[in-house]
This record gives C-alpha cells, structure tokens and sequence, in this order.
C-alpha cells in the first residue's frame, strides 16, 4: 500500500535560491486575504490517534473550512488573479485547467470580480465537482483527456484569445509553471503563504519533527517549504505523498531530475493526479524533501474513514480523498514493518510530532458517503 523512496539530494542546508518566493510580505498577504472575508482554519491535536500510531504529537490543520469552498486553494488562486488586475485592468476572462478545487477557486475569484471564466476538466472528473464550478457562473468544459492535456488546452484557449486582442484581455491562471509561464504560478505560490503563515501563528512555540505534503504538480508543498525555511528557527523534515498512479514527484526524486509519468489507471485522489512536476516547485523538492511516498487509494480511504470515526477526545474531521491522503501516507509508514531504515532516519518515535494538512473536505460527497460507511479499515 505504500512505496518510499529517499531523496540522495536532500540537504539540511537553508535553500538560497528563493529570492523570488522571499520577497514578499506575508501579513500584506493575509491582509489581502481577508478582505475576502477570510477567516483562519482550525489547527487540532489529535492525541488518541498519535498514541494508536505509537508517535509523541499529530496536528492536523484543516482546510474543509475555507471561504466555505470546502478547500485551500483559493488562497492561491484569489491573491494571483488580484495582482494580474492590479497589472492589466482590461482583463475580462480568467481561464484554468483543474481536476476540481483549483477551477472552483478560480470561479469563485471571478465572480467576485464581475469577471467572465472558462474551465477545462480531465475525464473523469466529478460530477458535484464540475456542478460547484458552474454554481460559481464558470463555463466548464469536460475534455476526454487527463490533466496535463487539460492544462494545454487551457493554455492554448487563452492564446488564441489574446492574439485577436490588443489587451490580452484573457488571463490564464494554472498553478503549474513551466518554461515561459512562471510568474502567475509563483503568485498562486505567495498567495499559500497565508495557510502556513496561520500554522505558525497556531503552533507557537512548539517544535514540528515532520510534515508530510501532497504533492500534485508541487506548488503548494514546495510554497509551505519556502515559508518554513524562511520564517521556522527549528526545520521539519518534509515529505512528499502522491498516488500510486500519479506519482510524478516521486519518480523525479528518484531518478534526481524532472521526469513525466502516464497511467491510464485513475485514482481518487483527483486532486494529486498529475503527470508532471512544476518547474518552480521542482527547484525547491528537489533537496528539501527527505523522500517521497507514493501510496494506494486503500490508504486515503482508511484516512478518511479513521478521521471521520475519531476515538476518545478526538474530533470528527470530514476529509476529502486528496485531504486525507498526507495522514494516509503517515498511517501506511507506521503501520508497515518495512522501510525501517527510512523511519529509523526520520526519527519517527514517540517523541515526533508531526503535521499533516487536510487540504480538502468532502468535495465529492457521494464518494465520501460511499468510503466512510465502509468503515475503519483494519
């Protein structure tokens, strides 16, 4: 149920270059954010289940409250598009590539803004998850490829649109950079640091050991590690989690440079099922991350089923497929009698606290109805 690999280039050296990520003002970014009419996510303590997973300390911080979306991703996609207006006030359409949470953040932007927005969907996607895009007055658009060809097409839409107008009245706001497409990536990046900028407001003076992260195309993981780096005296180990099926991160830290991956399996980590790494993301992954899981949608689902069951004190928390999989990933590395050099390595005892971040709630509802009544796996 789960692979590791760990990372030959991991270095406990401060990463340097991030100039561009660290010249930014993270309370301006919060401010920001609640002119939106933001509010802090909970960060909670989950004490009986650290005591089953034979580890000192879990925190989860949850992000199914977030604007009411259910998700974390509008912090990014809200504080991109406010500066692409702040640059071309003739902008008229934002359009997006998204498996769901990132495409309702973009809609939900937009119609804040009295803008108009176009969506494309991979195959496959759900069918609450396209109707919350609609509620927000998108245009979707369910193609019948996967995300990477999601995210051309996206791309493509907006530069035929801008090479008829003299404006560039079309704006594409994608969450994965690539050559010649970095600047509004790294904006949905700074937008990221309000979550971890509230984490560290939580946690005070506690010391975090590890924090497992999810990885799709690595923006969000490779922003939350920027701010650490930044802003933490003491430096968590961090660790990616990805699908078995979508594992690009994975595969990158394996081989020690950026690869692809192409699965025509699916899993239901929708949010996670990514083909390739984004290149700003890649720059910081690379020698942060200390390894990389991989894990099966058994794991996930046990993740949602053991948050949505809490035992003793510990709160009921809804988790979505993509949420629960951080915790997913932490359930298989504890329970598993393999891979003990790597736990042996990451000090994972009883004297570890470690973070894992529910970066979505039940945005598939009748998926999460239909995993939880399964139960607690054992």
């Amino acid at each position: 149920m789960i692979n590791i690999v760990q990372n030959q280039n991991f270095t406990q050296a401060r990463i340097k270059a991030t100039s561009l990520l660290t010249k930014c003002n993270p309370e301006k970014i919060e401010q920001f954010h609640k002119t939106l009419g933001n509010r802090r996510t909970p960060l909670v303590k989950l004490p009986e289940l650290a005591k089953r997973l034979n580890i000192g300390n879990l925190l989860l911080k949850d992000e199914s409250q977030r604007f009411g979306l259910n998700a974390f991703k509008a912090l990014g996609a809200s504080y991109a598009m406010h500066k692409q207006i702040e640059k071309n006030q003739q902008i008229k359409t934002f359009c997006t590539a998204t498996d769901g949470n990132h495409g309702r953040a973009v809609a939900w932007m937009s119609k804040k803004l009295d803008k108009n927005c176009i969506i494309y969907m991979p195959k496959g996607a759900a069918h609450e998850r396209i109707k919350a895009i609609e509620r927000e007055g998108a245009e979707v658009n369910v193609i019948d490829e996967g995300y990477d060809f999601a995210v051309r097409m996206a791309s493509k839409r907006v530069g035929s649109a801008n090479a008829n107008s003299k404006n560039g009245s079309w704006s594409l706001i994608q969450d994965t950079a690539w050559d010649g497409y970095e600047e509004i990536p790294l904006d949905i990046m700074k937008g990221y640091f309000t979550q971890v900028h509230e984490i560290t407001k939580q946690i005070k003076k506690e010391k975090i050991d590890i924090i497992l992260l999810q990885s799709g195309v690595g923006s969000w993981a490779a922003s939350l590690i920027i701010y650490i780096y930044k802003y933490w005296k003491n430096i968590p180990l961090f660790i990616s989690v990805e699908p078995f099926t979508a594992n690009c991160l994975f595969e990158s830290i394996k081989v020690g440079y950026r690869v692809a991956v192409e699965n025509d399996n699916t899993t239901i980590m929708a949010g996670l099922n990514c083909g390739s790494v984004s290149t700003l993301a890649w720059k910081i992954l690379k020698k942060s991350l200390i390894g990389s899981i991989s894990i099966s949608d058994k794991l996930t689902k046990m993740a949602m089923s053991t948050l949505a069951y809490p035992q003793s004190e510990d709160p009921l928390i809804i988790s979505g497929e993509s949420g629960a999989s951080g915790l997913g990933a932490l359930l298989g590395l504890c329970k598993t009698t393999a891979y003990k050099s790597f736990k042996k390595k990451i000090c994972l005892n009883r004297n570890s606290t470690v973070l894992v971040i529910n970066t979505e709630g039940d945005t598939d509802k009748a998926n999460y109805q239909k995993v939880i009544t399964e139960g607690i796996i054992k």
